[in-house]
């Protein structure tokens, strides 16, 4: 008995081993859908009040219209956060213009005001949710901002905007173990996503072994300082919160966020 107990401590003691040290410096804050709990999500006030807040990166949600411009809008229809009915991509950038959000006020910007409300004050987040990799890069390099951006996206999107814009930080989803090794090999990310579902030991190892910067989400009930805690004990780089203020305070006080 006691042979197997020495035994069973062993083999715990090295599954707790980490695979790999976690990667030092500031831990940054990603405001979803920008500071959404106080202003509507992916408005031009919630990119302005996470910036205020101190987060660093504003997560948006980008769709392409019905005539191929680009706007911020989280789901393929407008219904739910305006007084207006039809998916995104059956409406004109003028008609999704005139709508209104609802409880908030104020107009769904396109992604060039976005864009214009974020430089110089926070990054961007960008949730690619419908648009083409050469939409995005035109603007983005107009606005001077294909370094201040990290792109969520599919493996074939990431991989063509990489060919536009060699060098842009791509972020695929980590998905399975054998998902994030075929990424790792195709698109050479420096930062991987994670959810709830796929942040586990083993794949956080492996994204922690090739020293890229890992981003998770802390959303909904997992947003609490608990786990909060937990994920920078896990060695992640950047926490996806609703609770943006709350979040740099936590972080300041352990002086892990300037």
């Amino acid at each position: 008995m006691n042979c197997f107990r020495a035994v069973a401590a062993l083999v715990a003691a090295i599954t707790l081993l980490p695979a790999a040290q976690p990667q030092k410096g500031p831990i940054y804050v990603i405001a979803h859908r920008a500071d959404h709990v106080h202003h509507a999500e992916n408005s031009i006030a919630a990119i302005e009040s996470a910036a205020a807040v101190g987060a660093d990166y504003a997560e948006l949600d980008v769709r392409t219209t019905k005539d191929g411009k680009l706007v911020l809008m989280h789901d393929k229809t407008v219904d739910r956060t305006t007084d207006g009915h039809g998916a995104v991509k059956e409406m004109t950038e003028a008609e999704i213009a005139h709508l209104t959000f609802k409880d908030y006020g104020g107009s769904v910007p396109t992604f060039d005001e976005a864009l214009n409300a974020a430089k110089g004050k926070i990054q961007i987040y960008l949730d690619w949710k419908d648009a083409t990799p050469e939409a995005i890069f035109q603007i983005l390099k107009a606005h001077g901002m294909v370094k201040h951006v990290v792109v969520y996206g599919g493996h074939d999107e990431l991989h063509r905007l990489q060919a536009l814009a060699p060098g842009i930080r791509v972020m695929p989803e980590a998905g399975t173990l054998l998902n994030l090794q075929n990424d790792q090999r195709a698109l050479k990310p420096k930062v991987v996503a994670f959810s709830e579902d796929d942040f586990k030991p083993e794949i956080v190892a492996q994204a922690l072994r090739k020293k890229e910067e890992i981003f998770v989400d802390r959303l909904w009930a997992q947003d609490t300082p608990e786990l909060w805690q937990d994920a920078i004990g896990r060695g992640v780089r950047g926490i996806q919160t609703n609770r943006p203020a709350e979040l740099v305070d936590f972080l300041r006080a352990k002086h892990l966020h300037p």
